[in-house]
């Protein structure tokens, strides 16, 4: 199931970076479709061990472009101006439900893994499921003018005492 979820949000991501006219949103779509290639692989290695094996030794999964740079960002020039409008706040959204539906699968999924390797891979797959939402969700604070920027309030309206 994680195989086939990984594969079908890759092929939404290209299908979204395709569709963006902004330059810095297509390669944020780009990003995100690549590290799911490679979510796909890692999954789909441990398969084939766990089959030929009935085992699986552990993965070091290092840290992901989109990981590096989440704490890091803040030239907001490389987030989706919005120039399309809603059609690319639409496919924010939507990727946004994507991650955090895999991130949840993830965590559930790795509760009830019987072998550490897999609930390690899961936990892993997870956290960066999360790091994606937190990117896309500072995307859609963006475009939205909440005032927020990766759940940092930029500004108040109240007076400062």
């Amino acid at each position: 199931m994680a195989v086939v979820a990984e594969e079908q949000s890759l092929k939404k991501y290209l299908e979204f970076a395709l569709g963006t006219k902004d330059e810095s949103g297509k390669d944020m779509f780009v990003s995100l479709a690549l590290d799911e290639f490679m979510h796909r692989h890692l999954l789909e290695q441990q398969a084939e061990e766990l089959k030929g094996t009935g085992n699986c030794s552990g993965v070091e999964i290092h840290p992901t472009l989109i990981e590096k740079l989440l704490p890091s960002i803040s030239d907001k020039s490389l987030l989706i101006k919005g120039r399309e409008g809603q059609s690319e706040l639409d496919a924010l959204l939507t990727a946004l439900s994507l991650e955090t539906q895999a991130r949840d699968f993830y965590i559930q999924e790795a509760e009830t893994a019987g072998l550490e390797p897999v609930r390690e891979l899961l936990r892993r797959l997870a956290q960066m499921e999360q790091a994606h939402a937190d990117l896309i969700q500072a995307e859609i604070d963006y475009i939205q003018k909440t005032g927020f920027w990766f759940k940092f309030q930029e500004f108040t309206l109240e007076a400062n005492p």
